[in-house]
């Protein structure tokens, strides 16, 4: 204990001067703050990292795929061990009809579907029909790939261009229409499933859409797919029957559309052939 003088003032100064004890309590207490400081830092720091409400916000983007979680950077970190439904929410589906199918059974949400009925590749170019919320504006299929990039996106188009594309109209507007799928997403995985067939009585009524006319065409669009960097999904076989055309137990009717089973058959292959 000490006692100031009561006849002669003590500043600061001599305080510190003449009191070490006072003088090692201050540095002491001083150091414990500075050391508080950086420990309370650091903490705030990794709670940010980690979600916390302390991070920036930036806001949803509804039904725009890129903002429902997993990996959709398309840049080959997604774990090969992640599970199918992760996998298919990395994944969009483009296409026709037969596409939207998977949405319509419930195999896929409607969001990672980006389709239209009665389209083909060469349409698909210019038709503005997808709309995020990210945007508000209506896109084409490749702006709205560039927006979201997801993970990996597998094209189905054709059926509706054998019909009356020739195969040097059809092969180069599939060819340009992958390039710009590329270009919008260069990290995103491109895929490319064969034209699945129709029924034999379909094949009778419009040989413009014979299976013999789509396994050519197959040929040719799977050495395309090789061609821009693409993989390749060899469905067609998959529904087909002994004859070579679309099996009646995957028919939803019309010889043309599929019916539950040949999505789950679809599905199924997509599970056992993925690509990261």
């Amino acid at each position: 204990m000490f006692y100031l003088s009561k006849k002669t003032p003590t500043t600061v100064k001599e305080n510190k001067r003449k009191h070490p004890v006072l003088r090692a309590f201050f540095t002491a207490f001083l150091a414990g703050l500075a050391v508080c400081s950086i420990v309370l830092a650091f903490h705030l720091e990794s709670l940010c990292g980690k979600g916390n409400p302390c991070a920036p916000f930036f806001g949803g983007q509804g039904d725009d795929p890129s903002q429902s979680g997993g990996n959709t950077s398309g840049s080959g970190t997604v774990p090969a061990n992640q599970t199918f439904e992760e996998y298919l929410n990395d994944t969009i589906f483009i296409g026709d009809s037969r596409t939207n199918g998977m949405a319509n059974y419930g195999f896929v949400p409607r969001e990672r579907v980006y389709a239209i009925d009665g389209a083909n590749h060469q349409a698909a170019r210019t038709q503005r029909f997808l709309i995020l919320s990210s945007t508000g504006a209506k896109l084409t299929i490749a702006e709205a790939i560039g927006i979201v990039k997801p993970a990996r996106m597998v094209v189905s188009f054709g059926i509706n261009g054998v019909a009356f594309m020739g195969e040097e109209t059809f092969m180069d507007e599939y060819a340009a229409f992958l390039d710009e799928l590329k270009a919008a997403s260069p990290d995103t995985i491109l895929i490319v499933q064969s034209i699945l067939p129709v029924s034999s009585s379909l094949e009778a009524d419009d040989p413009r859409m014979a299976n013999s006319i789509i396994d050519a065409y197959n040929q040719k669009l799977q050495a395309l797919t090789l061609e821009k960097g693409g993989r390749w999904l060899d469905t067609a076989g998959l529904l087909k029957n002994s004859w070579g055309s679309l099996d009646a137990a995957y028919d939803a009717g019309d010889g043309l559309h599929f019916n539950q089973q040949a999505y789950e058959t679809l599905v199924a292959y997509y599970d056992s052939n993925r690509f990261y």
